[in-house]
Formats: structure tokens, sequence, C-alpha cells
């Protein structure tokens, strides 16, 4: 594992073998990774009725009340019905998947069934995906060895999926040392 002061600022720590390092007791687990419990309450407490949301006429994204829950609820949404396995960019998911998050997101709140809203949905889907990659990627990154990497899976993830990101992660890495190989192969002959 990366000492404290190299591990990246959004890798996911395994909170069930983290160490108080001052003292070397364990610390508390906590509840984990926990989304949408806003959303499912403000549900609850309004009889089960779909929530409003607004969007910004000038930027397209989530304004006023509700903004967080209705992202929180994507990201939700997109992690029960979205794969890891198999995908390497937001480009290789089938469309009937997009459709999939669209009608969840519809049946639970107050939005248009249009082309339009359709996008809006699609594109905080996609900024998420992007953004839970990359943090598996940083948390990929925190571990030196691959026994410690194969051992720390995050708290959202079965272990196929863990493992089929750590050899993407790793043919990943390997590319880029082979690119930047041939760059100064190339610049400096």
């Amino acid at each position: 594992m990366c000492a404290p002061d190299e591990w990246p600022s959004h890798a996911r720590r395994n909170r069930a073998l983290l160490e108080d390092e001052a003292d070397g007791q364990k610390k508390k687990k906590g509840r984990g990774v926990l989304k949408g419990v806003k959303a499912s309450i403000k549900r609850f407490a309004n009889g089960s009725a779909k929530l409003d949301i607004s969007f910004s006429e000038t930027l397209g994204g989530t304004v006023r009340m509700n903004y967080r829950s209705f992202k929180d609820d994507v990201v939700v949404i997109m992690k029960r019905k979205l794969p890891l396995i198999g995908v390497r960019r937001w480009s290789d998911i089938h469309p009937t998947v997009h459709e999939l998050i669209v009608a969840d997101m519809i049946d639970r709140w107050n939005l248009e069934d249009t082309q339009g809203m359709e996008e809006k949905v699609l594109k905080i889907a996609m900024e998420r995906y992007r953004g839970w990659r990359a943090t598996l990627s940083s948390t990929y990154k925190a571990y030196k060895t691959d026994e410690a990497i194969l051992a720390n899976v995050p708290e959202d993830l079965q272990l196929e999926e863990w493992e089929w990101m750590i050899d993407y992660f790793a043919m990943m890495q390997n590319f880029r040392l082979s690119l930047s190989s041939l760059f100064v192969y190339c610049v400096f002959g």
C-alpha cells in the first residue's frame, strides 16, 4: 500500500482494513458507500410520489431543490444497470442500457419523456460513470503488489468485476509505458 502522503486523493480505502497510524488501533468501519438515501427519504415522506427537479436553461445541469438527490439517484441506477466487465469506454455500453437508465429516472422523478431530457440524464450518468472508473483506477494505483490490489476489493464491486478492472488497468498502464518508450526512442533516437 502507498504511504499516506502518496495515496491518490480520490482512491477508495478499504475501511475494514484501515488502521490508525498513531496508535495502531482499527478505525470504526462506518457505513461504507451510501448513495440515494436522501431521495428515498424524500420520496417516502411524499407518499412515494415522484420528486421534482429543475434543469438550468443555459447550462442544462440540475439546479434548485433536489439537485444533489437527483445526481445521487442517477449514480445508484447507473451502478445497478451499467456493466464494468467488457466495457472500455462509455460508447461501448449498449443503447438499451441507456434507455433503461432513463426509464428508471422517469419513473422516480417528474421528468418529461423527451429526447432533450434523455440526453441530460445520460450526460450526468456518463460523467458519473467516468468518475467511478477514475476512482477505481486510483484505488488500483494505490497498492504496490498484485496481491494487495486483489485483497482490497472496493465495497461497491463484486470480485469478478474487480479482477476484470485490475486486468484492464494493468493493460492500460503497459500500453502507456510502451507509448512513452516509443516516444523517447523516436525523439532521442
